[in-house]
């Protein structure tokens, strides 16, 4: 969801990310925070739902289809089934992960390098923000 303040500006966007590394969950927490995003970061699939079905859910969901131990591809058809966008990402050398994403529904996927090169402009164009599209240099 978004969260918006009396005058109906955009406060906080909140999203839901299923990352393992718990390093790399900092680094998105950290990054996108300074563009009014809030990350919740679970590690499991039961976490996912649970955060997931919240009454404040997300506007968007993250998953990093190199997690494993929890079902990345259940998460994605989950947030589709509450037509949730989703973006995931993963190394560019597996494309059998790329071809499971995108059969579950994800939104948009991209390599490990565009995610980390350019994670609140692929956010922004996801969820259709005007000032993205000045970002959109897109090549994957």
């Amino acid at each position: 969801m978004i969260d918006e303040d009396k005058k109906g500006a955009a406060v906080t966007v909140r999203i839901l990310a299923l990352e393992k590394d718990l390093f790399f969950a900092v680094k998105m927490r950290d990054t996108l925070r300074h563009y009014d995003m809030e990350v919740t970061t679970v590690r499991t699939l039961a976490a996912f739902e649970q955060h997931l079905m919240a009454g404040d859910g997300p506007a968007l969901v993250i998953v990093n289809t190199a997690t494993t131990g929890g079902d990345w591809e259940e998460a994605i058809r989950q947030a589709r089934t509450r037509d949730l966008p989703v973006l995931a990402f993963g190394s560019h050398m597996d494309l059998e992960a790329r071809a499971k994403a995108l059969d579950a529904g994800a939104s948009r996927v991209v390599a490990n390098s565009k995610f980390t090169s350019d994670m609140p402009g692929l956010v922004r164009r996801i969820l259709g923000e005007p000032s993205a599209a000045l970002l959109d240099d897109d090549v994957e």
